[in-house]
């Protein structure tokens, strides 16, 4: 019986993109519910979409030369199975650089967009920095793999590939994944400092935590690199198969955590029409959505603090993430405390205007 783990690159790429298009359907819903304005982060959070679809796409097919099977069963001469991989392996490369680069840097501008007023910004701005340098270290990494390029697939061409096969890994996925860790991290500080119940909290952390599911992909990415790379045997298209696995589950996992955050007011909306379709009737609906904007004075909140001698206020504008994720404005009072400003106007029903009308 032939060895094949195809299905299982079949079920990891098919699963997590399919998660990943839903989230950022949800995320483009969200948006137009609340701001109607899409921001740069909205536009980087799609350009990272579409560079991990088209990871997602070359993961898949990849298979039409037979990876996932041992290259002992593949109809193919073993030169142009060489070739189909290092090709395939050097252009998914970019796909995943820039998917996963743009992904870190959707995350951290939704961080500064909530916690810059706060001690957290710091951590961001070292974060930021550590992305920056992460993507141009892979740039580099990916041109200057061989002289010429080409012989990256074409070992018989003349010239030479000064880069070790261990020093991606040190160079570029353990940062990755110790920039991971950071980003994961990095709000858990200010959630703990909110003054609401620990249900809310672990839910507000749940929100953040798909982080810890790109952690996970990254280390086993790691982990299995490592163990490639001990192997006396090593067969290229069976064995390989697991780094493509993780590649794809990073991709596309952490797409999906750069959504997660907004996904609040679709989700309204959709219990909205589950609850409307169960009662049966446009008028329990409408004094059960009048009861919600009444009592609904216990929102998450995921503002930062701000120093007393700070601003006076925090800076809201329309198309902050601020406002949609906490659903509640923290502003100075006269006395240097704070104030909770809740801002019902988008679920009670009324019209949105422009500026400070929002804030009823």
């Amino acid at each position: 019986m032939v060895r094949n783990r195809q299905p299982e690159l079949y079920s990891a790429a098919i699963i997590t993109y399919t998660a990943a298009a839903v989230a950022l359907l949800g995320r483009l819903i969200a948006r137009r519910k609340t701001v109607r304005v899409l921001t740069w982060e909205d536009y980087l959070a799609m350009f990272a979409f579409f560079m991990g679809t088209g990871f997602t796409f070359i993961s898949l097919f990849k298979m039409r030369w037979g990876l996932g099977l041992p290259i002992k069963d593949i109809n193919m001469s073993e030169d142009l199975i060489y070739y189909h991989y290092f090709l395939d392996l050097w252009i998914d490369m970019w796909f995943y650089t820039f998917a996963i680069g743009s992904s870190k840097f959707v995350i951290l501008g939704l961080y500064w967009r909530t916690f810059s007023l706060s001690v957290t910004r710091w951590p961001i701005r070292v974060l930021g920095a550590g992305s920056v340098c992460w993507f141009i270290v892979r740039i580099f990494l990916i041109t200057l793999e061989c002289q010429p390029i080409e012989k990256f697939w074409y070992p018989d061409l003349p010239g030479s590939c000064h880069i070790p096969p261990m020093v991606p890994l040190f160079a570029s996925s353990i940062p990755h994944f110790a920039l991971e860790v950071g980003i994961l991290i990095c709000p858990l500080y200010e959630i703990s400092r909110l003054r609401i119940q620990p249900a809310q909290k672990c839910a507000l952390g749940a929100m953040f935590g798909a982080g810890a599911l790109v952690c996970c992909s990254a280390l086993n990415s790691i982990v299995n690199c490592i163990k490639l790379n001990k192997m006396p045997n090593m067969d290229l298209t069976y064995d390989a198969i697991d780094d493509q696995i993780w590649a794809v589950c990073d991709v596309n996992i952490a797409s999906i955590a750069t959504s997660l955050p907004f996904l609040r007011p679709t989700l309204r909306s959709l219990n909205n029409a589950l609850r409307k379709l169960t009662n049966g009737s446009s008028t329990t609906t409408a004094k059960t959505n009048t009861m919600h904007c009444e009592n609904n004075t216990h929102t998450l909140v995921t503002i930062g603090s701000v120093p007393r001698k700070g601003r006076s206020r925090l800076p809201i504008d329309e198309e902050g993430s601020t406002a949609e994720l906490s659903g509640e404005v923290y502003a100075n009072d006269k006395e240097g405390s704070y104030q909770s400003i809740p801002i019902h106007t988008l679920e009670c029903g009324r019209s949105a205007t422009k500026g400070h009308d929002t804030l009823q």
